[in-house]
């Protein structure tokens, strides 16, 4: 991404943030000198104050009257992407621009938001017209239908009809693309504000600072056991606040907004069959960068999965057995009691029994055997503590000693009737007093799963260190995680997504065969502002 001075950087120049292509310069109310206002033709043969071509990574808006295939509309985003630019709209939009049969798929769906968001006015028209700027509109009750038309169809400006057809209902009849030359002239003040807020030009602070990134923190703000609590969520807006990022805090209703930041932070517990995957999903898709990513997810969320990855790369586990109901009444009796049987998904500690006998143990298996076909089964680990190394990008940001919970084999225990016999007490400890092989393994282990953020959770049992398992989404609580580290355990987290959101012209995921990094082309995005965000 580019940044906010006049320099070069390997080569690279970093002195604007957009390209505003048109065929003729165009006559509107925007100033902005992080922009770079050209035409088509100049834009295509590279004539411009900057090398065009030194400006991989920038995001292009292409506002030509056509994109007819050969068009100079065409051409232009087409440039762009060989450029490597991110441009809006992209040439793949233009190509599937048979839009009839494009949307023809999605007609339910549109017309779903439709009814719930379309109220006629008191005329007696059974057609109105609507245009949407980069997924706003002027309407805003029917700002949902715009958004979703925008994020499937990445024009700068759409045309949408709604007809009232037949039988009275009120349905799309037609969605078509706009030039900023079909809009009559007194409706171009309109444009240049949703132009503003979309290159978020209309957000600066008090002194004229312009906001950096965008950081969007998904929670729940009913969950008992969140990721971090409600202190935490504060310390991470404050942190973004220092870095001159803005922090805001979203839930799963805020699916179709995502598309407006430039990060996702995910503090809320993942799941596979869920929201937050289907959020991290969709921010992938996007190339928007995101904590917690799929992979991670799936990758730690699954025990069995973990297992099996874990132990093909030699991590040091307690010992393990697969369970199925082929094998459940045999293992019974095979058995080294007390062990642990666990629901490969669960979480906080729940779907995990310790048994002592068979009958126990079949038990067990038989009532977590009707949720999953497969559970696992572990000797039991006795320790006075759990270790938790927190690790992000590869490198640790916290360590912990978590305590057994008062006369409980776990750190927490859900059955306690009090509070203070719920969880067990807990220990912060300097980076560099963590003994070196359990830091080392702990870096091992996580490493295998991605370079997201991690905890890391070990038993030291018998002077033999043992992972037990690789968490996705770990605790950071104001208090807990951060009282060595402070605020300084924050502004990790923030400055490694803002660095992902800076990377430029990729993101790196690690690559299954060998852990290194591998090169992953963008996709183009669109980058607008919430409106009802509040900035700097």
């Amino acid at each position: 991404m580019a940044g906010d001075v006049t320099t070069l950087n390997g080569g690279r120049d970093y002195r604007y943030k957009y390209v505003i292509v048109s065929e003729k310069l165009l006559d509107i109310d925007y100033d902005d000198p992080h922009t770079l206002f050209i035409t088509a033709a100049d834009f295509i043969a590279n004539k411009a104050v900057v090398d065009l071509r030194k400006l991989s990574g920038i995001k292009v808006i292409n506002l030509c009257g056509s994109f007819d295939y050969l068009s100079k509309g065409y051409y232009c985003s087409l440039m762009a992407e060989a450029r490597n630019m991110k441009c809006v709209p992209s040439v793949a939009d233009m190509i599937s621009l048979n839009w009839k049969r494009h949307y023809q798929t999605a007609l339910p769906e549109l017309n779903a938001l439709v009814e719930k968001c379309f109220r006629p006015p008191d005329r007696e028209p059974t057609s109105y017209k609507y245009t949407i700027y980069f997924g706003r509109m002027r309407e805003t009750s029917l700002e949902p239908l715009g958004r979703r038309l925008f994020d499937m169809f990445r024009f700068p400006m759409i045309s949408v009809e709604i007809k009232q057809d037949s039988k009275g209902r009120w349905t799309v009849d037609s969605v078509e693309p706009l030039s900023l030359y079909d809009l009559p002239q007194e409706k171009h003040a309109t444009f240049a504000a949703n132009l503003k807020t979309f290159t978020g030009t209309a957000w600066r602070g008090k002194a004229g600072k312009r906001i950096k990134h965008w950081l969007a923190i998904l929670h729940d703000p009913a969950e008992k056991k969140p990721p971090s609590d409600k202190v935490a969520l504060q310390k991470f807006l404050k942190a973004g606040k220092d870095m001159n990022v803005s922090v805001e805090f979203i839930t799963k209703n805020d699916y179709s907004y995502l598309l407006e930041y430039d990060a996702l932070f995910i503090r809320e517990t993942t799941a596979i069959n869920h929201h937050t995957y289907r959020f991290a999903a969709k921010a992938e898709s996007e190339f928007i960068p995101c904590i917690d990513d799929t992979q991670s997810i799936i990758r730690c969320c699954n025990k069995v999965f973990q297992y099996e990855l874990l132990q093909s790369k030699k991590i040091p586990l307690p010992q393990t057995f697969i369970v199925d109901r082929k094998n459940e009444k045999t293992l019974a009796e095979e058995l080294d009691y007390p062990v642990v049987v666990k629901i490969p998904d669960g979480a906080f500690s729940r779907g995990v029994v310790k048994v002592e006998n068979p009958k126990d143990f079949r038990k067990a298996a038989s009532e977590l055997l009707k949720k999953s076909d497969v559970i696992i089964v572990q000797e039991f680990v006795e320790s006075d503590f759990d270790w938790r190394i927190g690790i992000l990008d590869d490198q640790p940001i916290f360590a912990n000693k978590y305590y057994m919970a008062e006369g409980h084999w776990q750190i927490y225990n859900h059955s306690a009737k009090t509070l203070k016999r719920r969880a067990g007490k807990h220990e912060t400890l300097r980076l560099n007093d963590v003994p070196h092989d359990v830091m080392q393994t702990a870096l091992k282990a996580a490493k295998l799963i991605g370079n997201g953020l991690y905890g890391v959770d070990l038993k030291i049992s018998k002077g033999k260190i043992i992972v037990m398992e690789v968490n996705d989404n770990p605790n950071i609580d104001s208090g807990i995680e951060d009282t060595v580290a402070g605020e300084k355990l924050y502004k990790t987290v923030i400055s490694t997504l803002v660095h992902r959101i800076e990377t430029v012209g990729r993101n790196t995921l690690p690559s299954e065969k060998n852990g290194s990094e591998q090169q992953v082309q963008p996709i183009p995005r669109p980058y607008p502002r919430r409106a009802t965000a509040a900035r700097g």
